[in-house]
């Protein structure tokens, strides 16, 4: 049981005399632990820092995705659709998603195309050129879909193009898809 607790890097919480505890703590990889329970313990009081523990761990495994909308009602509908399975952080303009970047990289950009002041192609021009953002994968999703738009877009060689008028699921599986596609 420790073997495939090791092997599938399985979060452990280890509960018992000070005795079992000193033998565990041999066996075990410390980093693997999350928390140690020594006996007497109120199972009511376990049970709350168990799940406390294991939902800001699985918060930390979400991948991350940055949505950039100058439309509140869009940022809202992205975040509603995709928090269960995402982190989802928002914003409703270009130096704002810049003012997020400087501090955080998220695993994935979704990317308006046309905003004010800064428009889509302006930012992902700006992040491809600066070596520390350049890496980070670029989806448009967007309501544009005539043939110069689009045309206009995949000059820019994105991650991906999506419809912000596609069905909400298709959506949704279409960005399971990419993380899908790149093993994460």
């Amino acid at each position: 049981m420790v073997d495939q607790a090791i092997k599938n890097k399985t979060p452990v919480f280890i509960m018992g005399n000070i005795d079992e505890l000193e033998l565990l703590w041999e066996t075990l990889p410390q980093q693997m632990v999350m928390d140690v329970f020594t006996r007497p313990i109120t199972v009511g009081d376990m049970v709350d820092n168990v799940c406390t523990q294991m939902n800001d761990f699985y918060q930390l495994k979400k991948h991350t995705i940055l949505a950039v909308d100058d439309s509140g009602i869009i940022l809202r509908k992205i975040k509603a659709l995709l928090e269960d399975t995402y982190q989802v952080v928002l914003a409703n303009s270009g130096a704002m998603a810049i003012k997020y970047l400087t501090l955080n990289t998220p695993d994935l950009i979704l990317l308006d195309y046309a905003m004010p002041i800064v428009d889509g192609s302006q930012i992902m021009q700006m992040l491809r050129e600066d070596p520390e953002f350049h890496h980070i994968p670029i989806i448009f999703l967007t309501g544009k879909n005539d043939a110069e738009t689009v045309k206009n877009v995949m000059s820019l060689k994105p991650d991906g193009y999506l419809l912000k008028s596609m069905d909400p699921q298709k959506l949704h599986a279409a960005i399971d898809d990419f993380f899908a596609s790149r093993g994460k």
